[in-house]
């Protein structure tokens, strides 16, 4: 893919495209707050699994020790067991719901001593991440000697979602909370959800909608039900093989799954680096290709849909994740070819319209939840962007990339780096100053050629 150049796109001069790299790097830095970089200035203040990832990929740009240290402050809160979580509260409570309290992880017999985290977990994006860090290292001794560091954890965190999260061996790896997605308001969690019957909720309140607008977060209801599963996961003491058992909620995910297999992927060629083995890596990488296009392509709808695991049944939702098969080499030429013909440039569903400016809506657009501002129900990430545009790159669709590339850079460099952006016009929304958002911009701008970046 070629690189932003003045007069390309949103940066008409030389000076318009270094101004706009300063101001991504500016963001990550204001961020910082020594152990870790907040996700946005306000809305969250805590370390978050995946958003950690992505900035440790930004900051390698300008400070490789310093994305090694994000790296280092995620993995203090591994869990003995292996598991990595998605919050991290090295800076203790905050205004931010829930706090390190709520989730009471000393009820679990692996929760990490003298750090306080989530109980729960986020996509595998870590192993994805540390490799790109490593292939734009200019020390290349230090960045294998970060790698030797590293890789024990991060073959322990993989190894604990195939033995926690996938027991039966079907290589899928399931999520029991739509938290635990990244993707956490999304609609093809709504079937799932609705099945959660909450009792006994204990008392809480939300905080979410102090920084962002109510209209722009998750329903009562739904919140209702996020709080209660959590629950339900404090009274079992997080154990693993309960949690899995007797979880209500209990979907395998397009986009987890997705993400998982990628890190497989880079996992492998991390560990080939350093001399370490890679067949057990190698086998949950064949089980969990094989069961993604067995279980949850669709030939009918030409769409890859979640699996309610709980209840047995496809969830049969029209959402981006569908196009995460494409970001992880999982689809096959004609998969690829519906997808991206039936539904990626289908102005109905995500290209654009009379109506919608913006690649690529978080919801289909004709779907019967689409809100083109409420958190995944319809709007633009940055992040989602950059997978469906490395999955167009992997399937030789490169204009289409580049006009995901060039939308992706145009609502940052006009409206600033948020958390997500309105497809109708580009105005933004959610937390402003965003990490992650800050972190690609760099990425966009400085690719790696393809070659090197899988």
């Amino acid at each position: 893919m070629e690189e932003a150049a003045p007069g390309n796109g949103p940066f008409p001069t030389e000076d318009a495209l270094a101004e706009f790299l300063e101001r991504a790097r500016t963001t990550l830095t204001a961020n910082d707050v020594g152990d870790f970089v907040k996700p946005g200035r306000y809305q969250y203040p805590h370390q978050w699994n995946w958003d950690a990832a992505l900035v440790a990929m930004g900051l390698s740009h300008f400070d490789e020790a310093r994305a090694r240290k994000e790296v280092r402050s995620l993995l203090r809160g591994q869990w003995l067991d292996g598991m990595i979580p998605h919050v991290v509260y090295h800076n203790g409570s905050s205004d931010y719901f829930p706090g390190p309290d709520f989730w009471e992880i000393e009820q679990s017999v692996a929760a990490p001593p003298g750090v306080h985290t989530s109980g729960l977990i986020q996509p595998p994006l870590l192993a994805t991440c540390v490799r790109r860090m490593h292939r734009r290292a200019h020390d290349r001794e230090a960045s294998l000697d970060f790698i030797r560091e590293v890789y024990p954890a991060l073959l322990r965190w993989h190894r604990w979602l195939h033995r926690a999260r996938d027991p039966e061996g079907t290589g899928l790896v399931a999520i029991v909370h739509p938290w635990e997605s990244g993707t956490d308001n999304a609609a093809r969690f709504v079937q799932a959800l609705m099945q959660v019957t909450p009792s006994q909720v204990p008392a809480y309140q939300r905080r979410d909608s102090r920084h962002v607008s109510e209209e722009e977060r998750p329903q009562h209801a739904d919140y209702e039900r996020f709080v209660y599963l959590i629950d339900r996961f404090r009274h079992w003491g997080y154990d693993p093989e309960i949690m899995y058992a007797r979880s209500p909620f209990l979907v395998q995910d397009t986009l987890f799954n997705a993400v998982a297999y990628q890190a497989h992927e880079d996992l492998i060629a991390l560990a080939e680096e350093i001399g370490e083995p890679t067949s057990e890596i190698e086998r949950w990488r064949f089980r969990l290709r094989r069961a993604y296009n067995n279980k949850l392509w669709d030939d009918e709808e030409g769409l890859y849909f979640a699996y309610d695991a709980r209840h047995h049944q496809a969830v049969r939702e029209n959402g981006v994740a569908t196009f995460m098969a494409l970001y992880a080499g999982l689809a096959d030429r004609a998969q690829a070819e519906v997808l991206v013909g039936a539904h990626l440039e289908n102005p109905e569903e995500y290209a654009p319209d009379a109506h919608s400016r913006f690649r690529v809506p978080s919801q289909a657009k004709n779907n019967y939840f689409y809100e083109p501002r409420r958190y995944w129900r319809g709007p633009v990430w940055i992040l989602i962007n950059w997978m469906v545009m490395q999955g167009l790159e992997r399937y030789g669709y490169r204009e289409l990339a580049e006009q995901v590339r060039q939308d992706s850079l145009a609502l940052m460099a006009s409206a600033g780096f948020f958390e997500y952006y309105d497809p109708r016009d580009g105005t933004p929304a959610g937390a402003s100053d965003f990490s992650w958002s800050a972190a690609l911009a760099l990425e966009l701008v400085e690719p790696l050629p393809l070659a090197a970046a899988r």
